[in-house]
């Protein structure tokens, strides 16, 4: 007996399936003026999520204007402060010449002077907020910036990073930005909220795709943002109606076709070495020190096993994480899958 495949109002009706209810009450606070920090275990996608929060903030509400910024380069308090600026001004380069601050700290004023000069509402993100910790003797700034935007009427602010103790110290009392803002740790599986939007987006083109057929889409490109945007985009195209798992695979192999002359090159500066490593990373294996698996794919040492991971991390071909090593492009591992080995 087969699953039936239903709409999205008959799936949320029926069964209220796979709904995100903390997305959209991340939303929902947002929209209401409501600070936040967000915060995520390293490799759990914190930026996508929050990307996609950005635009489904602004595309539901059109007096909302969103402004990204990531803190990441900056080393202090200086430097943190020439990035705001630089950011809402890029944002908003008809407002460059408008804008008349007083001091170095009234650079924080920026968003709600626009904001009320456009008549809009700003929505900040501030990424990988984790990393204030790198300032010289970040306290002291870090009260002075809660006071200048705390009490801005036209915007709201969302500080977001990984969940270290640093940051967890920075928000709780007696934190310098203590009382700020609401604190959400996100544990849930991100997996949900990509599937519900590809099911959102078929709906919006009067298709219809099931549930488990938009979590296979996801799991096929290890939900990442670009690619599965990319596989949606290709299944939509090729559905009438519903869309089907085997849409779904005709939906990859045409983007395993497109990119194909890059990963030939791609290939072509590899030695056979890092070859042998991507075959038995393709082919499922993580215990890629063991015995057996450097044999068979005949890698060499442990010290030279950790010399092609290295190396191939530099390429930006695979990334290293805690607990497993991934290809930094889903589609290339496909297409090293089915078409190359």
């Amino acid at each position: 007996m087969t699953t039936p495949i239903l709409s999205l109002e008959q799936m949320d009706s029926v069964c209220k399936i796979e709904q995100d209810w903390l997305f959209e009450k991340l939303l929902w606070k947002l929209k209401s003026h409501r600070h936040l920090f967000l915060i995520a275990d390293q490799g759990w996608g914190i930026m996508e999520y929050v990307n996609e929060l950005g635009f489904q903030l602004a595309e539901k509400n059109p007096e909302i204007y969103t402004c990204f910024m990531d803190i990441r380069p900056v080393h202090s308090s200086t430097a943190f402060l020439e990035l705001f600026s630089s950011a809402l001004l890029h944002r908003f380069p008809d407002e460059s010449s408008c804008m008349e601050i007083d001091n170095s700290m009234d650079t924080l004023r920026l968003p709600e002077l626009i904001a009320k000069r456009k008549k809009i509402k700003i929505a900040v993100f501030l990424a990988n907020s984790h990393l204030f910790h790198r300032f010289k003797n970040p306290i002291p700034f870090l009260r002075t910036m809660k006071l200048k935007l705390k009490n801005q009427k036209h915007c709201v602010y969302c500080f977001y990073g990984n969940n270290t103790p640093f940051l967890r110290d920075l928000i709780h009392f007696p934190g310098p930005l203590s009382g700020f803002g609401q604190l959400f740790e996100l544990r849930h599986d991100p997996l949900k909220h990509g599937s519900a939007s590809i099911r959102k987006l078929f709906h919006n083109h009067k298709k219809r795709i099931g549930h488990t057929t938009s979590v296979q889409m996801s799991l096929a490109v290890d939900n990442h943002p670009y690619y599965l945007k990319l596989l949606v985009w290709h299944a939509l195209i090729l559905t009438t109606d519903i869309c089907t798992p085997a849409i779904v695979e005709k939906s990859l192999s045409n983007l395993i076709l497109h990119f194909e002359n890059r990963y030939y090159k791609i290939v072509e500066s590899l030695t056979q070495k890092q070859l042998n490593f991507l075959k038995a990373l393709a082919g499922g294996n993580q215990k890629l020190y063991s015995k057996y698996v450097r044999d068979k794919h005949e890698l060499g040492s442990t010290s030279n096993v950790v010399r092609i991971k290295t190396s191939l991390e530099k390429k930006e071909i695979i990334q290293i994480g805690r607990s497993e090593t991934v290809f930094t492009d889903p589609i290339f591992r496909e297409w090293l899958r089915n078409r190359y080995f």
